[in-house]
């Protein structure tokens, strides 16, 4: 993952800011500042479906077997919706095993964008391809006559 931002406090020394839930749950300082997807906004789980191949900010990615939503009850006393990603990498999507799966956690969508639920953190999930959706089939008809 990325270096996240580093504050100097006055003594001098660094101060690594909350950039997920775990680290928040290790004690790192956090500043209560989440991103939320808007009522009525396209959710991840509108924007990414299983089959579809993502890639992140941070050169990870593969074609997706899961989208899940999880809750997080937040210091400031919000429950904040947040999704997991999980995939696969793109030769084993036809078949894979339980050490093939990766996971993408705390995305949210904001203005269309996938990205994570913490502030802190800067980075990104892209849809690169969409699967193949079987569309409305056209029908022939033959005029017998």
């Amino acid at each position: 993952m990325r270096t996240h931002r580093k504050q100097i406090s006055p003594a001098g020394e660094k101060i690594y800011e909350a950039h997920s839930t775990y680290t928040a749950s290790l004690g790192a300082p956090d500043r209560c500042r989440y991103r939320c997807t808007l009522p009525g906004a396209p959710t991840v789980a509108d924007l990414v479906h299983p089959g579809d191949t993502v890639s992140t900010s941070y050169d990870t990615g593969g074609v997706v077997i899961e989208v899940k939503e999880h809750f997080y009850a937040a210091p400031t006393g919000e429950t904040l919706s947040h999704f997991t990603i999980v995939y696969v990498p793109p030769d084993r999507a036809a078949k894979h095993g339980d050490t093939d799966r990766h996971w993408i956690n705390e995305c949210v969508a904001v203005g269309g964008r996938i990205l994570k639920l913490f502030e802190a953190n800067t980075d990104e999930v892209f849809v690169v391809g969409r699967i193949q959706t079987a569309g409305p089939r056209r029908t022939r008809s033959i005029l017998v006559s």
